[in-house]
């Protein structure tokens, strides 16, 4: 084998190694999430505040293990960031890194909506806390979590032209991509400029919410299959 060709085959395993990367921490995420918005937050927060701070104050533990869940997710979004970027790069450079950079500007605004849920904790501390005061960082969370997901949108549909581009990627996660990527971005584009009324927007979430997840999920599963295949390959190739 001469050094050309070692230099592609190590250049693909190097790529490969990202996806791995990249794959076990979309899972990780995926079962964070799952667990601090799916299980945790909607657990403790309702429509009514009272209920909710009688919640949070009976159920410190468990809103502490919502932010640790958070936490891992902010961790592992900017992981699965630069992973995807070194994954892609030899596609297209620029749209690599420009997928890569809107998904940490997206992961910037979900660190700020974060930040409002740490705010509450000092509230759970005091003898009369102030309901209001809660209200508006729950509000606040939402609000910039809602802002950060259109963004997060347009990342999705940067790995879906990657994907479909790619050799190797399977085109119909590429298009499920672009789905869920599209999908992100109208429905919270048109939360934050009060389209439809949000009753239509919550039946329309409800209804694209496990698709649009899906998306990114099966890419996960994807990922670390191909480089787990890749690599035992190019190991056995070095042996």
């Amino acid at each position: 084998m001469n050094n050309k060709q070692q230099n592609i085959n190590n250049m693909q395993f190097n790529e490969k190694k990202q996806g791995i990367i990249a794959g076990i921490s979309l899972v990780i995420m995926a079962i964070s999430a799952g667990f601090a918005f799916g299980f945790a937050h909607n657990k403790l927060v309702t429509d009514s505040a009272e209920n909710t701070l009688q919640n949070l104050i009976s159920g410190k533990s468990l809103f502490y293990s919502e932010l640790a869940g958070w936490s891992i997710i902010f961790i592992t979004d900017l992981i699965v960031a630069i992973s995807l970027y070194y994954f892609f790069h030899s596609i297209s450079r620029t749209i690599s890194l420009l997928t890569a950079c809107i998904r940490i500007v997206y992961t910037l605004f979900l660190g700020i909506a974060i930040v409002q849920l740490f705010k509450i904790v000092p509230l759970l501390s005091i003898q009369n806390p102030d309901i209001s005061e809660l209200v508006y960082y729950l509000h606040r969370f939402e609000k910039r979590w809602s802002v950060g997901l259109i963004i997060f949108g347009l990342h999705l549909v940067g790995l879906g032209y990657l994907s479909v581009k790619s050799k190797t990627v399977p085109r119909l996660l590429g298009y499920l991509l672009y789905f869920g990527g599209f999908g992100y971005t109208l429905l919270h584009g048109a939360r934050q400029l009060n389209l439809f009324g949000e009753p239509v927007l919550e039946s329309a979430e409800n209804i694209l919410a496990m698709p649009m997840a899906l998306s990114e999920i099966l890419f996960a599963f994807w990922l670390i299959y191909n480089g787990l295949r890749k690599s035992t390959s190019k190991m056995n190739t070095d042996k």
